[in-house]
């Protein structure tokens, strides 16, 4: 009788204890989505832990007193039938009260669920543009890199920047490049649905994660561009000319994240220095142009060889940032 009673109630006890860290785990694993906790919920399962703890140390003292019941009986002494009783009692009534306080540390969590997931996406969205933020991008990227590093699950970048931004500012005032940051934030959202992470990178720069190749990255953020190029901007009626730039690249074999990062700028300063509102694609060894840029008519003669000439050193000043950009990258990673 007494080792059935020890079974049964012990079983009972373990199951509430199991039953409450299950379903507080499990309730905030879904709820939270994983990320930090509010000031709240710590103090919350700081409770939990504490009269956990408590409840343990009631168990392992009934166990120790069921235990001597069973070596009284083993060695034939006579047993009180109250202090069984009584000990059945004090362990059902324990049993009730941490289901009672199981319940209330669900109640209290349910209360403060909208809380803490109103904290979550303030933590991970950028407050101007309603994008991811640079915290959310990092995360992101390290788990792409994962992916990449664990099934070889290819992934783009794209750094975006609107051109100018500071003459935006100077000309027509900080409200008005608050406006045009939130108008490109949402032609970003509009045209990049599809992408696996749009964030603000920071200002007026911007970047995207995708899980398409680079070179078809590249032509869906030089369709952006294009489309940007084309959108009337306005802040208190006055027009604003707007354009972007963009570089993409594509993890490769052998890289950091940081080199995806890297070459993605390059691109960027390419597209740059190379004149604004183009996109060029870094292949892994150099900058190429992606936007069809139309040629423009020029008088024929000495002033078409200056252009040309012009063009041409243009491109060279280009690779040769690019080399030291390379060159630079190389010794620091030595040192």
């Amino acid at each position: 009788m007494i080792d059935a009673t020890t079974f049964v109630i012990g079983v009972l006890i373990g199951a509430a204890l199991f039953a409450a860290g299950v379903a507080l785990g499990w309730r905030w694993a879904r709820r939270s989505g994983g990320g930090p906790p509010r000031e709240q919920v710590l103090d919350l399962l700081q409770d939990l832990a504490s009269w956990t703890s408590e409840v343990s140390g009631d168990v392992s003292k009934y166990q120790q007193e069921l235990a001597q019941l069973g070596e009284q009986i083993a060695h034939g002494q006579n047993l009180p039938p109250d202090q069984l009783q009584g000990l059945l009692t004090r362990m059902m009534r324990l049993n009730k009260d941490l289901q009672l306080r199981l319940h209330d540390a669900e109640s209290k969590l349910e209360s403060q669920t909208e809380q803490v997931e109103d904290y979550l996406r303030e933590s991970m969205t950028d407050g101007l543009t309603g994008l991811h933020n640079r915290r959310a991008l990092d995360a992101e990227l390290d788990a792409l890199y994962a992916e990449w590093e664990r099934k070889q699950q290819p992934f783009s970048m794209a750094l975006i920047d609107i051109d100018h931004f500071k003459r935006i500012n100077d000309t027509y005032g900080h409200p008005a490049g608050d406006a045009v940051l939130q108008r490109v934030a949402q032609l970003l959202h509009d045209h990049l649905d599809a992408a696996h992470c749009v964030a603000r990178y920071g200002g007026e720069e911007f970047a995207v994660l995708s899980l398409t190749s680079p070179q078809r990255t590249a032509q869906i953020i030089d369709a952006l561009r294009a489309a940007v190029a084309q959108t009337s901007f306005s802040h208190e009626g006055e027009s604003i000319p707007v354009t972007l730039s963009g570089g993409v690249a594509g993890v490769a074999a052998g890289d950091s994240i940081g080199d995806v990062v890297r070459r993605a700028d390059e691109a960027l300063y390419a597209s740059k220095l190379g004149g604004r509102n183009r996109v060029h694609l870094h292949d892994g060894t150099i900058c190429r142009l992606v936007t069809q840029v139309p040629v423009e008519s020029s008088p024929s003669g000495a002033s078409a060889g200056y252009e040309a000439a012009e063009k041409e050193q243009l491109q060279a000043r280009i690779q040769e940032r690019l080399r030291k950009i390379v060159l630079d990258e190389s010794r620091r990673m030595k040192d």
